[in-house]
């Protein structure tokens, strides 16, 4: 199983929204997806359609109990979820003084090892616990990053963060890439702008933007991603394209 965390320590730059819609691709094309909603706000686990006030069992428990596999929701045949409500929010005081605190999601997750293909983690615009337990037990960060050049500054905090869990924590963790979201070339992106970001990202910044569409906006409205609702929208094309760019780099197979 590929373990892929979408992370930014800023809000608004469509990291839900990308992570819905990846593993909606992913789950078209036949691979079992592991799906993880590591922020308390549960939007991930809304946009499945579930009502975040009657989950009795969240992401919470598992970590608690150390096992993932008695709190999963199976969404169809290619997806489960481990969903996630304001319950959440009691993991950050709770396990503040639990030994290898930063290792739960890892330990949870080692009973589900070779039953899915990817595993897709969600997490908060936050560096919190819940965070670093993604970026442990991960093989892999990707950053979705809105065009301009504020956002690229920003974003070196997380890079430190990354790095130090390399280091400390999780040896395997690498970058997987960098993408633009809310993309809009006339707009957002100058070429002084784009060249600052090549030289800064190098190669992970990824080949693939994200370009404005309404129609990304209103998917998640409806409790569907991208593919179910507008599948021959600009948000799909370019979704899809984000996704065989993700499956080249990372070589990611069907079982």
């Amino acid at each position: 199983m590929k373990k892929i965390v979408i992370a930014n320590n800023k809000g608004g730059v469509a990291k839900t929204t990308s992570v819905m819609n990846l593993i909606g691709y992913f789950s078209k094309k036949k691979y079992k997806v592991l799906a993880i909603d590591l922020d308390p706000q549960g939007n991930l686990t809304d946009s499945f359609g579930i009502d975040l006030q009657k989950l009795s069992d969240t992401v919470y428990d598992a970590l608690k109990e150390k096992n993932v596999k008695p709190y999963l929701i199976e969404v169809n045949s290619q997806i489960d979820l481990l969903p996630s409500n304001l319950d959440l929010e009691r993991a950050n005081l709770d396990f503040v003084s639990t030994l290898g605190r930063e290792s739960l999601l890892k330990k949870a997750l080692a009973k589900v090892e070779n039953e899915y293909d990817i595993c897709i983690i969600d997490t908060s615009p936050s560096l919190s616990t819940l965070t670093l337990n993604a970026l442990t037990c991960a093989d892999l960060v990707y950053i979705p990053l809105r065009s301009g050049y504020f956002e690229m500054r920003g974003a070196s905090v997380l890079l430190e963060v990354i790095e130090a869990i390399k280091e400390d924590l999780n040896p395997k963790l690498k970058i997987g890439g960098v993408f633009l979201t809310q993309y809009n070339g006339r707009v957002n992106m100058t070429s002084e702008i784009m060249e600052q970001l090549e030289s800064y990202f190098g190669e992970t910044l990824m080949k693939t933007k994200i370009r404005n569409n309404i129609s990304l906006v209103e998917a998640p409205a409806l409790m569907k991603n991208i593919f179910e609702y507008k599948p021959n929208s600009n948000g799909a094309k370019d979704y899809e394209e984000l996704a065989k760019e993700i499956i080249k780099r990372e070589e990611i197979i069907k079982s």
